[in-house]
């Protein structure tokens, strides 16, 4: 359903101007001031669907696995993922900092004690904000470290030049929030676009998880995996599930094998289109609306695609080492060629069949996610084959494009940013990998852990877990990284992951095509942990230098 998308364009008119995205700077002329609103239970919700206009993730965060090693984002105009790929980062640009959500949820924390709404209403209406406060405030604290902590609803800049608060107390302030409201929220709220009890353990868990704070992260994410969530799953084929003949591709040995990958592959990347959102797997999601061009659309297929594959910028396109993670088919590691050999194999475009080898019999979610040249996909046009055409406009740069999360539907191909498939911001396999990881590092291997690794494979067709090749702490850590990187790629967590792991010197290094072209190069500063505050918001708040100097900016 839609309704939270157009309640929200309603509420950022009538309340807007008493939000404004500047109030750090000046002070804003209220169009509704909190005297003549609050009136009724009605301008609660409009002012609550107002605060969802800032909810801490969208579809547009696939832009921040162009920030690490799985993606690369070719146009700086449209993000920052260039510039922070390629290690030239300073104060000049502005990565989100940005109080204009804290302002809006602080604003209506202050107020909604004047409104005539139940007690049980509004205790419900405010722990919703209350997670969406803290969310905003963990994306900011991950960003940037210390921020500072803002409570209450001000008006004059220079009441909230303050100084920041260290980056541990922010997300101590964050965890007793969610802690805090947790049991007011409903397991699922009448919108999945809506924050539930599910959600806000979920984001507990994703928060824990960043902190290295495994047994909190573990424990949060079993909460949830007794909430009654599935893996989306499909049980039948239709005749366009199985018009991409996978035969050229995978050697099936028999018709159960062949009948297991098909409905992997389709379960794996159906999972994202307009038809199914909503699905079990979804605990919360950000709604789009048809034909609302960039502002209220999803413009995921224009992102992902090619101009010529779906009319497409190629703006957030696949890297080869995020292509050489996947699986083989027997779920084991697969050894890439040698960039040269692999630019030899292609030949300018004009490859051979021994290029394609690399492509054979690998994890069905590769299928699902990246289009390389020659690989085929029915459902987005009949016939159509992947070719890259090195050097046009809206071309990629490394030869692939994304098609996991692209919608081929009619609707969903009806113009650039014109999407209408909602986005779930966090998902149950998320949660899954969050609980294997936490509980590994917790405690070491166990049954749960494979069973929840398990799940996650069996569902995209894939084998289970040998449990005796990974029988070790260290062994399943690896394991589990990779399975993350595979299972959630182009959702925009990578960046978070590499981060918290330690292995950003380690993987962000020059990215080539196909053919061997440099097609980024980058470098990596260890300072580029935090991003730097933008030198605008260091004029404005003088209490940020220390900090900003602190550092390394």
């Amino acid at each position: 359903m839609k309704q939270i998308k157009k309640y929200i364009i309603i509420s950022l008119a009538l309340v807007g101007a008493s939000c404004s995205d500047d109030f750090l700077d000046r002070a804003p002329q209220d169009q509704i001031s909190s005297e003549t609103f609050w009136k009724s239970e009605s301008d609660v919700e409009l002012a609550l669907n107002g605060c969802y206009a800032y909810v801490g993730a969208s579809v547009y965060d696939a832009y921040n696995d162009a920030y690490a090693d799985n993606s690369y984002g070719q146009y700086p105009w449209e993000s920052n993922a260039t510039i922070i790929s390629a290690g030239t980062i300073d104060a000049n640009m502005n990565d989100g900092y940005d109080y204009a959500g804290i302002r809006r949820f602080n604003y209506f924390l202050d107020n909604i004690d004047k409104a005539p709404v139940s007690e049980d209403v509004k205790k419900q209406y405010t722990s919703e904000v209350r997670v969406l406060r803290a969310w905003t405030y963990f994306n900011m604290a991950k960003k940037f470290g210390a921020v500072p902590l803002i409570k209450n609803f001000f008006i004059n800049g220079e009441d909230v030049a303050i100084a920041p608060t260290a980056e541990s107390e922010v997300m101590d302030f964050v965890i007793s929030e969610l802690d805090a409201v947790i049991g007011n929220l409903p397991v699922e709220n009448v919108f999945k676009s809506r924050v539930s009890k599910a959600a806000a353990l979920a984001l507990k868990s994703r928060i824990h998880l960043f902190n290295n704070q495994f047994a909190e992260a573990a424990s949060a994410a079993q909460q949830v995996m007794g909430l009654g969530y599935e893996l989306f799953k499909v049980s039948s084929l239709s005749a366009a599930d199985l018009a991409d003949d996978y035969a050229a591709f995978v050697d099936f040995e028999t018709a159960e094998e062949e009948q297991k990958f098909y409905l992997g592959l389709a379960s794996y990347q159906k999972l994202f289109w307009e038809a199914n959102e909503g699905n079990v797997e979804v605990i919360m999601e950000v709604e789009y609306m048809p034909e609302s061009a960039y502002e209220y659309s999803s413009g995921i297929n224009t992102i992902y695609l090619a101009d010529n594959a779906g009319g497409g910028w190629s703006s957030v396109t696949p890297v080869q080492s995020l292509v050489d993670s996947y699986w083989t088919i027997e779920g084991e590691d697969f050894v890439e060629p040698s960039k040269e050999s692999r630019a030899a194999a292609y030949n300018n475009g004009d490859y051979s069949a021994a290029y394609l080898e690399e492509f054979k019999n690998r994890d069905t979610r590769l299928y699902a996610s990246i289009l390389f040249p020659g690989a085929m996909w029915n459902d987005l046009q009949d016939g159509f084959e992947f070719s890259w055409n090195k050097g046009g406009s809206n071309i990629s740069k490394t030869g692939y494009n994304y098609r996991k999360m692209v919608d081929p539907s009619e609707s969903a191909q009806s113009g650039q940013y014109k999407g209408p498939q909602n986005f779930p911001v966090i998902r149950y396999a998320e949660v899954l990998l969050t609980y294997a990881e936490a509980k590994n590092e917790a405690s070491g291997p166990s049954g749960e852990i494979y069973d929840a690794l398990d799940a996650i494979r069996l569902r995209a067709g894939m084998p289970a877990i040998d449990r005796a090749a990974v029988a070790s702490k260290d062994a399943l850590r690896s394991l589990i990284r990779n399975e993350r990187r595979i299972e959630l790629a182009g959702e925009g967590l990578r960046w978070d992951d590499i981060r918290r792991w330690g292995i950003s010197q380690e993987v962000m290094t020059s990215i080539y095509s196909i053919d061997g072209d440099l097609a980024q190069e980058r470098r990596y500063d260890p300072k580029y942990i935090r991003l730097p505050y933008p030198q605008t918001a260091v004029d404005r708040n003088p209490n940020l230098k220390d900090a900003q100097e602190a550092k390394g900016y």
